[in-house]
């Protein structure tokens, strides 16, 4: 699987833990963030607390930013950057053998019409030096015909004619999705805007290689954009479910104390037997302990789920004022609760 998603900043620790919860339980073997709004410096601290293990790449060399991360599972794939500017990353993709699979572009491009249409020349460069299966994909801040906005401005011809006509040039096409059709919302009650501005294109050759491949618009859960998933035939693999002490749990209050007191109980057995009895003996009191945590946890789990019908509510009446605000609300609510999550 491979997901692209702007998150539109990384800036709140709620939001990012959230946002690392849902890419974990989707476990890609290639993850895209584009627009994190850290720093350089900062980077390396976010991407630790969001625990996203594996290899990465970025831009910061040519934007202060960091418009967009990559990070990928070493065990599945294996990516070498090409090029790079302040709107793309050019790389190559190898499978777990190191065999070659397709180029990748991964795009976020200026909100100026006029930036954009740089953007534009410089995959046209790269299609005149490269050979082989290609996909672009990420946030195109354009759209691709007047159906792909509701709401605002009309759309005009201006807007996606230079888009359009690159897009002839590198016989590069859109791949049709399952899902909301729009990509993007201004999550505002009044003026509602909704716009497909995220999208997935491909070469003739990419196609025919991943006619089988289904491309998701995903919800957007604390995010204004969409979650972009492309599911593969590669297996995904399985986690198995085994005991772990979190480490959390020894920052607690009253913790010492509380192993300190069960473990000096007295106990009679071989050394091993005593020191396994022990640990039972120790679970039910650290889970009265930790149980706050998992109220908060499941506080998580309820908030996610009303955020989920929030945001299918509105799918079918995205000009409703109300429910545009429920999803607003929905959304601060998921974020405060992962606020107060103990990590």
């Amino acid at each position: 699987m491979i997901t692209s998603w702007n998150v539109r900043g990384l800036n709140k620790a709620g939001k990012f833990r959230e946002i690392s919860s849902r890419l974990h339980n989707l476990n890609p073997a290639i993850m895209i963030l584009i627009e994190t709004r850290v720093k350089e410096k900062n980077a390396d601290m976010i991407r630790n607390k969001m625990k996203l293990k594996g290899s990465y790449l970025d831009n910061y060399d040519k934007h202060a930013n960091g418009r967009i991360w990559i990070c990928w599972d070493d065990n599945r794939r294996h990516i070498e950057l090409i090029d790079s500017t302040d709107q793309f990353i050019h790389c190559k993709i190898r499978d777990d053998k190191g065999d070659f699979k397709y180029w990748m572009n991964v795009v976020y491009a200026h909100n100026q019409l006029q930036l954009r249409k740089k953007l534009w020349q410089d995959i046209l460069k790269i299609h005149s030096n490269q050979q082989g299966l290609w996909m672009v994909i990420g946030d195109f801040n354009n759209v691709a015909k007047v159906d792909d906005r509701i709401g605002g401005s009309m759309v005009t011809e201006k807007e996606y004619v230079d888009l359009i006509d690159m897009m002839n040039q590198t016989g590069l096409y859109e791949k049709e999705s399952q899902g909301d059709y729009f990509t993007w919302t201004n999550k505002q009650k009044a003026n509602a805007i909704y716009s497909r501005i995220d999208c997935l294109l491909g070469n003739t050759e990419w196609m025919q290689q991943n006619e089988d491949a289904e491309l998701i618009v995903m919800s957007p859960s604390v995010s204004d954009h969409s979650m972009l998933a492309l599911s593969t035939p590669d297996p995904i693999p399985q986690k198995r479910s085994k005991f772990k002490f979190l480490n959390y749990t020894s920052d607690l209050n009253d913790f010492t104390e509380t192993v300190k007191l069960n473990w000096n109980l007295p106990l009679n057995g071989r050394p091993m037997y005593v020191v396994w009895k022990k640990l039972q003996r120790l679970q039910p009191d650290l889970k009265k302990l930790t149980k706050p945590r998992s109220d908060i946890t499941r506080e998580i789990a309820q908030a996610r789920v009303d955020l989920a019908t929030a945001q299918d509510e509105l799918l079918t009446d995205k000009m409703n004022g109300e429910k545009i605000v429920k999803v607003q609300t929905c959304t601060a609510a998921l974020i405060q609760w992962q606020e107060l999550k103990v990590v």
